[in-house]
């Protein structure tokens, strides 16, 4: 059903409900109400809302208006019901009810808070029970031996109890009938029924209980504690009002009890010496809202697929044990190759997956607390456990998810999960945050180390604390993106055999730390590869490149061949090529012959069909590539004729020792004399002394570029 539909629905049953409901808000004003709240008080909604408490509703009793003020400060404060249970209003207001000035009015008062998604109070949700009549009961002297019974002459006698009553105490009784909460009558030392209702009746699913006496009418009525109760109203004279009691009906040819649950009041009738001869009771089946209670307290606490306490729950419990003495402990456990299964076999195989992986981890949940806090992600803590101890959890958590054997048409799959595990507590000094970074990290090591293994942090694990500080530079590091601190330097690259050639340029980023430091691309560079953010921070870079182009173009600069480093990851992206070409209509201004995209030797050959395709698709463009750290990775040339490469970087460790290295200057030879066969320039990377230029150039070797010959610098 549509949400506004829902809403015109709710609308309805609130503003029909034969219930009194006025809502107010935290400062005490009236927000709305229903019709019976209207007819109830006398008073058109229109003249309430907006109006305070006390200015709308003000009974004109200084002490009446704190009882009903600090009633709803305790809602307020403690986010829970408040009842009022018997409340005398010295009626101020006449209206369409008949009320008039000075009358006094007895009502039952329940408030309730409503909170926001944030679990603070919103609204105040307050209904009251008319019980005038019913109060007004007591001062009535009528004979005892005229109640209700169950014998053949019960209609004779009851006709003579009505002809005894005046018109007041026949409304009464019609108002036993009406009330949409059950009412009944209990009088006498063994609390004979006087009166009951249908709703009672079908409460207690006893029909045939005027006359008898509360023992008798209602089976283990005793063992339930009731008696107990109204006798404790009998002994004290003072009212006793319940929430959501449970409380067990035996209907008859039924094997099983039926289990409800009640809001309830029971209120003393006093003869007038105040002796209790009777209690008066009223109140509500709430089964069903205490049921949706229940429910939506669970979702809010539970995974829906797994059953599993969530993330939410985890947080607070995880609050509760940091505050606790000693130590903690945590298992961060993360399913292998999930996402093969999920992404071959489908999402409904992943689901079904989870839940057999959260079946075989609750073997485990006697020890500590089980929670599912992502995709494939689980959460164990362990209440006083070091980390070490909780190794051996972790071992029969490993053996439980090795033992599952996960088929799904026709397929087997194993199934494994790498852990990792902290501890934490006040008492040495570490937080759950804390841990929890500390365990991820660890896991991810796990994961690092081949799989299926588990991995204690301690505080002297410099990996441990390495991954840490990667993990602390993917947040430092989208935030510097998304505020434009990534800057471009530059670095030139020099025509060796032919000096008059135009230098090229090669694009180095940095970064400007919130604190204004210049933070070299060594610091961020592994963790943005080994996070998933190398990508983003590519693309990022290049359009950067593409805009600064532009404004050279516009301030009359020559723009050089620049060569951008470009990972192999970015390089097997599929979408790759559309985002260049959608660049190149972005900036229709950029030669695409001024870019040369630079990939490292290792990283093109890992998968080199796809990245090879990749690169003749953007080669296709206009746009250059370079081979970059050439020599490092591969013993073989053969794939060299399969990239559309223009230049080759020859990697650095050749270059610094070619005057002492003789076996290092034939590979550089043969790898110019190969590019020259191929048509590729040559670029001798790591140039820190002027002195090995000469030997280069007779080498052949086309270009070079290091500190020796230019130090980056801010480009434009």
């Amino acid at each position: 059903m549509p949400k506004n539909n829902q809403m015109t629905d709710y609308k309805k049953v609130f503003d029909n409900s034969l219930s009194p409901v006025v809502v107010f808000d935290t400062s005490f004003s009236v927000v709305t109400c229903n019709q019976s709240y209207e007819k109830l008080v006398g008073l058109k909604k229109t003249s309430m809302v907006g109006r305070t408490l006390l200015d709308a509703l003000n009974s004109g009793n200084d002490e009446q208006n704190e009882q009903l003020l600090a009633s709803f400060r305790r809602v307020i404060e403690s986010k829970q019901p408040d009842r009022i249970p018997l409340l005398r209003y010295d009626w101020q207001s006449p209206g369409e009810s008949g009320n008039s000035a000075g009358e006094s009015r007895y009502w039952a008062v329940v408030k309730a808070p409503v909170l926001d998604d944030q679990g603070n109070v919103e609204y105040i949700l307050n209904q009251p029970s008319d019980i005038t009549e019913l109060v007004n009961l007591k001062d009535k002297n009528y004979p005892s031996s005229l109640g209700i019974t169950n014998s053949n002459d019960q209609f004779d006698q009851h006709i003579s109890f009505l002809d005894l009553l005046s018109s007041e105490r026949a409304r009464i009784h019609e108002l036993f009938k009406q009330p949409p909460g059950f009412i009944c009558i209990l009088s006498g030392d063994d609390y004979r029924f006087e009166m009951a209702n249908q709703a009672y009746t079908e409460l207690v699913a006893q029909y045939d209980i005027v006359g008898k006496t509360l023992v008798e009418a209602i089976p283990k009525v005793e063992e339930q504690g009731l008696v107990a109760l109204v006798d404790e109203v009998v002994r004290s004279g003072q009212p006793y009002s319940a929430h959501a009691l449970e409380f067990y009906a035996y209907p008859e040819g039924e094997t099983k009890p039926r289990k409800t649950f009640v809001d309830f009041i029971f209120q003393p009738i006093t003869d007038t010496s105040g002796k209790v001869t009777g209690i008066f009771v009223q109140g509500h089946d709430v089964t069903e809202a205490h049921n949706l209670t229940q429910t939506v307290s669970y979702q809010a606490t539970h995974d829906p697929l797994t059953g599993l306490f969530n993330r939410r729950e985890l947080q607070k419990r995880s609050t509760e044990l940091a505050n606790k003495k000693g130590s903690q402990a945590l298992i961060y456990l993360d399913l292998d190759h999930f996402k093969i299964i999920n992404d071959r076999c489908g999402h409904n195989a992943g689901d079904e997956l989870l839940v057999q992986v959260a079946d075989a981890l609750q073997k485990e949940t006697q020890r500590g607390f089980l929670s599912r806090v992502g995709g494939d992600e689980f959460i164990m803590l362990l209440p006083d456990y070091t980390a070490d101890q909780a190794l051996g959890v972790a071992e029969a958590l490993s053996q439980c998810i090795n033992d599952i054997c996960f088929f799904w048409d026709g397929h087997r799959y194993s199934v494994t999960a790498s852990m990792g595990i902290a501890e934490f507590g006040s008492s040495i000094g570490i937080s759950y945050t804390d841990a929890l970074s500390l365990a991820d990290s660890a896991c991810f090591l796990a994961k690092d180390k081949g799989r299926n293994r588990i991995q204690v942090s301690h505080s002297s694990d410099a990996d441990i604390y390495q991954q840490l500080k990667d993990m602390d530079w993917v947040s430092r590091l989208k935030e510097a993106m998304r505020e434009d601190r990534i800057v471009l330097y530059a670095q030139e690259i020099v025509a060796l055999s032919h000096p008059e050639t135009a230098c090229h340029k090669e694009i180095l980023s940095r970064l400007i730390d919130v604190d204004g430091t210049l933070v070299p691309p060594g610091s961020f560079i592994t963790a943005a590869e080994r996070f998933g953010l190398i990508e983003q921070l590519d693309r990022h870079i290049i359009r950067k490149v593409c805009q600064t182009i532009v404004t050279m173009q516009e301030s009359g600069t020559a723009i050089p061949k620049l060569f951008i480093n470009t990972s192999g990851i970015t390089l097997s992206n599929p979408d790759f090529k559309d985002y260049i070409q959608q660049l190149l209509v972005d900036f229709p201004s950029v030669n695409p012959q001024n870019l040369c995209l630079e990939v490292t030797e290792t990283a093109a050959v890992a998968n080199l069909s796809r990245t090879a395709v990749m690169m003749q698709q953007i080669a296709e463009l206009g746009i250059n590539f370079a081979l970059d750290d050439f020599g490092s990775g591969v013993a073989t040339f053969n794939y060299l004729d399969k990239l559309p490469i223009k230049y080759i970087k020859i990697d650095g460790g050749f270059i610094t020792n070619i005057l002492t290295n003789q076996i290092g200057e034939m590979i550089v030879q043969s790898i110019q004399n190969i590019a020259g066969v191929m048509d590729v320039a040559t670029i001798a990377e790591c140039i820190e002394d002027t002195a090995l230029i000469p030997h280069l150039q007779s080498i052949g070797i086309d270009y070079g570029q290091g500190y020796g010959i230019h130090k980056p610098a801010p480009f434009l």
